[in-house]
């Protein structure tokens, strides 16, 4: 092979190859006209589509009912005209809480008036109607609860105090009420401050007892004939039979048996 056909077939395999150059995708900001790319609400757009979408919801938008939000010199009639479009009733006596379990009804009047004010939807104001009949229950449950211990209470101490006239001595108290108001209906109708009816303070019941046995039996309406002590009164009896140098410590008083017997007899009432 001659010399020249050598350096033509080297000079073919040496030839470079053409490189083809890839095109780079096109931003999409960067395909808007120049004095668009810099707008700040285009920024968030990567895609037509993207953009898209959105010019169709602001066209949605642009159809769809508005309220136009009063200045600060507005007046109240334009302010109403908002609170009636956002839900509000046209009248106080519009809201409806008969849903509302236990809200008083003046309460509830109050609060159909001040929602109106407010310019409350029903929505809003039930919402409020229920937190406060919620309030009001609990106050009532607690009210409730603190009268009934105040009472159990009560009842506590003059069972101390009257021992086995108890019994006796409540209605002692209601036969002189009797005598003097002409029945019992006070003492259940008068609520006090802490819940209790009248009936329920042992101080009004002992001095109703106390004003029974003043006046005697033949005065009293409906009084027991026979008063069964108090612990107080059979103590005091004993302390006056034992006394020091008395006949219940004299083993050969001739009374000694009877006066022991007493004062056994007066201690079940102790």
């Amino acid at each position: 092979m001659s010399e020249e056909a050598i350096q033509d077939t080297g000079s073919q395999e040496a030839a470079p190859a053409v490189a083809v150059a890839e095109t780079a995708p096109i931003n999409f900001l960067e395909s808007l006209p120049e004095d668009l790319r810099s707008e700040p609400s285009l920024r968030n757009f990567t895609d037509p589509a993207t953009l898209a979408k959105s010019y169709v919801h602001a066209q949605r938008m642009i159809g769809a009912d508005k309220i136009a939000l009063p200045g600060k010199h507005s007046t109240p009639d334009e302010w109403r005209n908002v609170y009636t479009k956002l839900g509000a009733p046209e009248s106080s006596d519009g809201y409806d809480f008969t849903q509302v379990d236990g809200l008083n009804e003046m309460v509830a009047h109050n609060l159909r008036e001040k929602a109106f004010e407010a310019g409350l939807t029903q929505n809003q104001a039930s919402q409020f109607a229920n937190y406060l009949a919620e309030q009001e229950n609990g106050f009532r449950d607690l009210r409730t609860q603190q009268a009934d211990d105040a009472k159990q209470a009560g009842i506590e101490e003059l069972q101390k105090e009257y021992g086995k006239a108890f019994d006796q001595r409540l209605e002692l108290a209601q036969s002189a009420a009797r005598t003097f108001l002409g029945g019992t209906e006070l003492f259940d109708s008068i609520e006090l401050a802490d819940g209790r009816l009248l009936g329920d303070v042992p101080e009004i019941v002992k001095m109703f007892a106390s004003l029974g046995e003043q006046i005697g039996e033949d005065k009293l309406v409906g009084e027991p004939s026979e008063l069964v002590m108090t612990p107080e009164e059979a103590q005091r009896q004993i302390d006056e039979l034992t006394v020091p140098g008395g006949a219940y410590w004299d083993a050969k008083h001739p009374n000694k048996d009877k006066v022991v017997a007493e004062v056994l007899r007066l201690r079940e009432f102790t």
